[in-house]
């Protein structure tokens, strides 16, 4: 399904929001102050538009409001974010998506409403050392109280072994799914992996982490 969304503030975070959200099939208005900024996206995206984000009736004058969501992107200026923030979110139809910048910020955003709140840095940094830390994972999601979802890839000393080579059981892990090449396969014990499969595993990353010498 096709919907509308805005960014607000066209720095690198938000244009690669932007650009993503259009390359998904979706319509999107940029937003930025900053002329060079908005001329450099203005061919990517739906629209591209050269304005502040602290003035109400230019968002609706561009139809902000009837946008399904908005991501508040805007840098260094906290002020501005917060402002923009403040009036999108009396805006009853977007949902609202907002850049923290550190704790504080995170908490007024808090007390805004804010739908989610993202902290870019913090998570790629993250995302960064646990990827040094454990070479075999190629991407995960955190679904909060420890729990995450990992993709990890079959080293040669897998391959040709079956599912119980990982030790699921014992400690409370699943696997959910295997991708070998573009086939995606449901784990049994008679499926050998390949060298190079994708693995979607389950569980708390204490437990994970006790099965990364099988892999």
């Amino acid at each position: 399904m096709k919907h509308t969304y805005t960014v607000v503030g066209l720095g690198i975070f938000g244009s690669t929001v932007a650009l993503e959200l259009s390359r998904l099939g979706h319509d999107v208005i940029g937003i930025d102050v900053n002329p060079n900024l908005v001329n450099d996206i203005a061919d990517k995206i739906t629209q591209a538009v050269i304005a502040d984000a602290r003035d109400e009736k230019v968002l609706r004058d561009l139809g902000v409001h009837e946008c399904d969501g908005v991501v508040i992107a805007i840098g260094e200026d906290i002020e501005a974010n917060i402002l923009a923030t403040l009036i999108v979110k009396g805006m009853p139809k977007p949902k609202v998506w907002a850049k923290a910048f550190n704790h504080n910020h995170h908490k007024i955003l808090e007390k805004l409403g804010t739908d989610h709140i993202v902290h870019p840095e913090h998570e790629m940094g993250l995302r960064l050392a646990r990827g040094m830390v454990y070479p075999e994972v190629m991407d995960y999601i955190s679904f909060g109280d420890d729990y995450f979802a990992v993709e990890v890839r079959a080293s040669e000393r897998l391959a040709g072994q079956n599912i119980n080579a990982l030790h699921l059981a014992e400690n409370d892990l699943q696997c959910v799914l295997i991708k070998h090449l573009d086939q995606v396969i449901t784990p049994s014990e008679q499926y050998e992996f390949k060298f190079n499969d994708k693995i979607l595993l389950w569980g708390t990353l204490r437990n994970l982490r006790k099965i990364s010498k099988y892999l």
